[in-house]
């Protein structure tokens, strides 16, 4: 049995399966659980296993990075600091049961499924075949070394064997996948009324200054100006350097003679063996390109030693950034105003500048930022020129948009409540169609459509397939729900069980029931295993 699921850990379920857990425990820093770290404090135990804070960091520090570049990098996560080192706690926690109940159970990975797995991977393929650079390209980015993503994909393999282990026995009786595709393919026949906002009009609604002001107190918030400045920095910029130096053609030749294997072509393996010398190009055949290189060596040389000496003297100068112009040739320049959370023009299109424009150290203390990397190539050091409160914006200037506001809640409410109305005279046995009549309403009859058709809005038929069975009950079927434009009144007529065309499409289905029994049956596997695991987490 354990052979035979080793054996499909290399098959298609397994890599759908294995390639997502991947990605989970790459994005969640799991790479860190193998890392050591004696030295560190121990956050947890499981099972006498320790968990550092070391490797509660590494995992924090992934989650943090995949949830900012889900809901946005302005997004501030520090009120959401607490929950998300618990969520990255627990992913840990889960790794380790996980490893420990593989390896209870006698499961085991060897280097060749590594490997091979590895090579067949497509996020590392080009042109169908594994490449090294793309590899090295998307690992670099990742911040993994080799030996940890491959740490990654062994212990992955080995977590997930019992799992594709019960997704092989799982299987769906002939009932429940009856019953799935009466569900999944059902179809209703329901009519709707939609009642548009425009039945209620905003010219009919007097909003009294009193509330107009009472939402102002309670709203000031939202009537502030937003903090801005401005900043005055130096730039470094390698490409401004390299513009300065000029050299000799004495230099260069010398510097040509400094470095004359590199403009050497070396002969192929097979010429050497006949006999060829190595070809060198004359001076004049690599002028320009040797110009280049000594142009640009002697600018990073340089840049590097001004960087040096710009964070010196900004930081023994924190009040001031004329020393370092003067001292570095420097200009000082000056931004616009800029707000923190919005791209701005020049250096304020950077979220790095706008950060440490707004941070503690720069706009309350006054002093000079460190040197901030924009780009391999330019670096620059800045410091507040100017700083615009946030204000409060006066009642009069926000007094129509309060109104406008305030018109437009009324508005819902007034039509709400004639929804609400309505469907109660539907339910009290009201006939549709001489109550849309009556209220200038439209009584759509919509037909049968299945629950992902595309023919309504989306919430009408969400609203449609929560409702019960006509059939079930006396009376008619109605229901209310927010639409766009307003509320709709849906009326169910009656249900069509679902059915499948052919023996194929029943196939898919059992497949899918079967894969679904067998993922239910290894979470409550994960769940027990969990729970029996002996975890002692350990504050500080």
């Amino acid at each position: 049995m354990l052979q035979t699921i080793r054996e499909h850990t290399q098959g298609w379920i397994a890599g759908i399966i294995i390639s997502i857990v991947i990605l989970t425990f790459a994005l969640w820093g799991i790479h860190s659980y193998f890392e050591g770290g004696a030295g560190n404090n121990i956050v947890a135990e499981v099972n006498g296993i320790s968990i550092t804070k070391g490797q509660l960091a590494g995992s924090y520090e992934r989650l943090r990075r995949q949830v900012q570049t889900q809901i946005g990098s302005n997004v501030n996560l520090a009120k959401d600091e607490g929950a998300l080192k618990n969520r990255a706690l627990q992913a840990l926690v889960d790794a380790e049961v996980l490893k420990q109940a593989s390896v209870a159970q006698g499961f085991l990975v060897s280097s060749s499924q590594v490997d091979g797995y590895l090579q067949n991977m497509p996020e590392f393929q080009v042109d169908g075949e594994f490449s090294l650079d793309r590899f090295q390209e998307l690992l670099s980015s990742s911040l993994l070394s080799t030996s940890e993503f491959l740490d990654i994909i062994r212990t992955t393999l080995l977590v997930d064997q019992p799992k594709l282990g019960l997704l092989f026995t799982s299987f769906a009786l002939p009932d429940e996948v009856d019953y799935t595709i009466a569900l999944v393919n059902q179809e209703r026949e329901f009519d709707y009324i939609n009642i548009p906002f425009q039945a209620a009009t905003a010219a009919t609604v007097v909003v009294a200054p009193d509330k107009i002001n009472a939402f102002y107190e309670e709203h000031k918030n939202d009537f502030m100006t937003p903090e801005q400045v401005s900043v005055e920095y130096v730039q470094l910029s390698l490409k401004d350097l390299s513009a300065t130096i000029n050299p000799t053609d004495a230099m260069l030749k010398n510097f040509y003679n400094e470095n004359i294997n590199a403009y050497t072509q070396q002969p192929m393996a097979s010429k050497k063996l006949a006999g060829q010398e190595p070809k060198i190009q004359t001076y004049e055949m690599v002028k320009d390109k040797v110009k280049e290189a000594y142009i640009r060596q002697h600018a990073e040389e340089k840049f590097a030693q001004l960087r040096d000496q710009l964070s010196e003297v900004t930081y023994e100068h924190p009040d001031s950034l004329k020393l370092a112009s003067s001292t570095l040739n420097l200009p000082i320049q000056t931004s616009d105003l800029f707000v923190k959370d919005k791209n701005g023009t020049g250096i304020a299109q950077f979220k790095k500048i706008r950060d440490i424009a707004f941070s503690n150290d720069v706009l309350n203390l006054q002093n000079n930022s460190d040197v901030i990397q924009i780009n391999p190539e330019t670096v620059i050091v800045l410091r507040v020129k100017s700083h615009v409160a946030s204000a409060l914006l006066p009642l009069a200037d926000v007094s129509k948009q309060i109104e406008d506001k305030l018109k437009a809640r009324a508005v819902e409410e007034l039509v709400a409540k004639a929804a609400q109305d309505a469907v109660a005279q539907l339910n009290a046995g009201a006939d549709p169609a001489k109550l849309a009549a009556d209220k200038h309403y439209t009584w759509t009859k919509a037909g049968l459509m299945g629950r992902y058709s595309n023919k309504v809005d989306s919430a009408i038929l969400d609203t449609v397939f929560r409702l019960p069975n006509p059939a079930m009950q006396k009376g008619g079927v109605y229901g209310l729900t927010r639409v766009p434009n307003g509320y709709a009144i849906v009326a169910v007529k009656s249900v069509k069980e679902g059915v499948v065309a052919d023996a194929k499409q029943y196939q898919v289905f059992a497949e899918q029931v079967q894969y679904s029994e067998g993922l239910l049956e290894y979470m409550l596997y994960k769940q027990s295993e969990v729970n029996q695991a002996k975890v002692k987490l350990i504050e500080g």
